[in-house]
């Protein structure tokens, strides 16, 4: 099954680590690190990390641009991107050694002119294939506008494509309305869509139905350290976290859809896909920046992962 990856809003991830970060104060960096970013394109790399071929797009600009563009060649990554005038943003990482925490700093974006969103429209109706699994994941720049997920959404599934949604606020609502194939909210996105607290499992798990109403297929929650729920039409699961070191929970969420993709490219059952999520997402945090797990670290913890089945 082909993989197409669509970032509206990539950017430079620049990571640096403190021992001890003072607010207000001078902070001393002790390493520091620049990667291509953006959701969609982090899916990307978790793909290339376990052996699955994908095609990255979106806007793209500016120095920065070249920079991601350079990188995600050297990884042996396919893009085919629309180039805008003005420089992709970049977004800084403060991760501090001592209390393992991190401060993250993100820009807005550059501005995007209706003409170049039109012309991304038109490369993505080109590369669509049926059943191919197309990732939507991240922000999106405010001159695009909160319908971009949704028009995209409408042109995936018009030619027989499957629409996978990872965003949040007024483009994940919009988005909702066109009924993605599979969509992976965290808890808190979850929390501002339905403006609830979500406090237990059944509160949990009544929101998810919500989306299974309105036709998404799957639909998945995640918990960061706490772990993350599963439900379809016709089954549900709770996914127990690994109990791993944790350097950075940058990419987490990226890593866990990546996961998943990879499995239903390769046609494995409902399990092994909620396995492959849980053990991609667990390697994410032990790695320095936003850069994946390898296969290796991923296929030795699969087995690992427990699953609780709720349903079905």
């Amino acid at each position: 099954m082909n993989v197409l990856t669509i970032t509206l809003n990539p950017a430079v991830d620049k990571t640096l680590e403190v021992e001890g970060f003072h607010v207000g104060g001078l902070n001393k960096v002790a390493a520091s690190r620049a990667d291509a970013g953006g959701k969609g394109i982090n899916v990307s790399r978790v793909l290339k990390s376990l052996g699955t071929d994908s095609l990255a797009t979106g806007l793209i600009g500016g120095r920065t641009g070249d920079f991601i563009i350079d990188a995600i060649d050297k990884l042996g990554i396919d893009n085919d991107f629309v180039h805008l005038p003005h420089d992709t943003r970049t977004n800084l990482k403060v991760f501090d050694r001592l209390t393992k925490t991190i401060t993250e700093i993100n820009e807005p974006g550059p501005e995007v002119q209706a003409d170049k969103f039109q012309s991304l429209l038109d490369k993505v109706s080109l590369h669509l294939r049926k059943d191919m699994l197309v990732i939507l994941s991240g922000s999106i720049p405010a001159s695009v506008g909160v319908d971009a997920y949704s028009r995209l959404i409408q042109i995936i599934e018009a030619q027989g494509a499957l629409a996978v949604l990872d965003a949040d606020g007024a483009p994940f609502k919009a988005a909702i309305k066109a009924a993605p194939f599979m969509i992976k909210p965290n808890r808190d996105e979850l929390i501002r869509y339905f403006n609830s607290a979500l406090d237990t499992e059944e509160d949990l798990l009544e929101a998810m139905n919500h989306f299974i109403s309105l036709g998404v297929k799957h639909v998945f929650v995640t918990l960061g350290s706490e772990g993350a729920y599963y439900r379809s039409e016709g089954c549900a699961y709770r996914l127990k976290p690994l109990k791993i070191e944790a350097h950075s929970s940058v990419g987490a969420g990226d890593a866990f859809v990546g996961g998943v993709v990879h499995a239903l490219s390769c046609g494995f059952d409902v399990e092994t896909m909620l396995r492959y999520g849980v053990a991609s997402s667990a390697g994410a945090v032990t790695t320095i920046g936003t850069n994946p797990a390898s296969k290796e670290w991923i296929l030795n913890h699969i087995r690992k992962v427990e699953l609780i089945k709720l349903m079905g």
